[in-house]
């Protein structure tokens, strides 16, 4: 039975999202503040497939090698004036998802099924293969796209229709009539194929717009139960909330990029997850 390996790897980086046929007004004003060069401590998890009867000797070694080839090639670098690859494209990372999955299962043989790259802990991109061939008959990737969010919010795990004591057999300390609060974090992936000029599947502006627009200003420092419909008939579980982050949030992301997941993390050990 196939298993899977998944090792990180990380490198440190500059990089510019700059158009040649814009201005340094046009590129500031689509770009933002990422038009100028600026650097980030990229992370990147691989992830592999396995055969049970692979030795983990093999794994360490795959890893040493991957880790010398990635150095090589983007620790310490200007990505647009150092490597090949982003001087015709940008080195969004979504295109940096893209080129280290083929360049690892060309270069060294390995047995990639996907990769991620973080460009910090809200922001990240994983690539696994997939295509989507257009009008013109070429095949172009489908990467994952997910952007990181936070709010924070009370609540109370009450169902009316129940006792006092069913609800405190059934909730436990999180039926508090007074309610309770968590720190959430918001991860929404979204799915497409990167625009071929900008290299990006979603603009970060629109979806930070969408997201703000149609969640966080809903969720952010409410009770949910008394300030929040639904959740003023329904128990506001961080199942539930996830269900309301994606009815509201599918009808904006159905185009070129699509809503792809939607998780969220109450506790930093406990998540709740709705995929496509």
């Amino acid at each position: 039975m196939a298993q899977r390996v998944a090792h990180w790897f990380a490198f440190e980086a500059s990089h510019f999202y700059r158009l040649p046929h814009l201005s340094a007004e046009q590129n500031l004003r689509l770009f933002g503040k990422a038009a100028r060069p600026h650097g980030h401590n990229y992370r990147v998890l691989v992830t592999f497939y396995a055969l049970p009867e692979t030795p983990p000797a093999y794994w360490e070694q795959l890893a040493d090698a991957i880790r010398q080839h990635i150095d090589a090639q983007l620790d310490h670098r200007c990505l647009n004036q150092e490597h090949p690859a982003f001087r015709s494209q940008l080195p969004t990372t979504e295109n940096l998802a893209v080129y280290l999955w083929h360049n690892l299962r060309a270069h060294l043989n390995a047995p990639v099924e996907q990769v991620s790259v973080y460009e910090s802990e809200t922001l990240f991109s994983t690539y696994a293969g997939e295509q989507q061939v257009g009008a013109d008959n070429i095949p172009r990737p489908v990467v994952a796209l997910t952007r990181v969010y936070t709010f924070s919010a009370a609540h109370r795990l009450y169902n009316p229709q129940l006792s006092e004591e069913q609800n405190r057999a059934l909730y436990g300390k999180c039926a508090n009539p007074y309610g309770h609060g968590h720190d959430y974090r918001l991860e929404i992936t979204v799915k497409g194929v990167p625009d071929p000029i900008t290299g990006m599947v979603f603009s970060l502006s629109d979806l930070d717009a969408v997201v703000e627009t149609e969640v966080l200003r809903h969720l952010d420092h409410k009770f949910l139960n008394e300030e929040v419909p639904p959740f003023d008939r329904i128990v506001p579980t961080s199942e539930n909330i996830v269900a309301f982050v994606v009815e509201r949030l599918k009808p904006h992301l159905q185009g070129k990029a699509r809503l792809a997941a939607v998780r969220l993390w109450e506790t930093p050990r406990s998540c709740f997850e709705w995929q496509e």
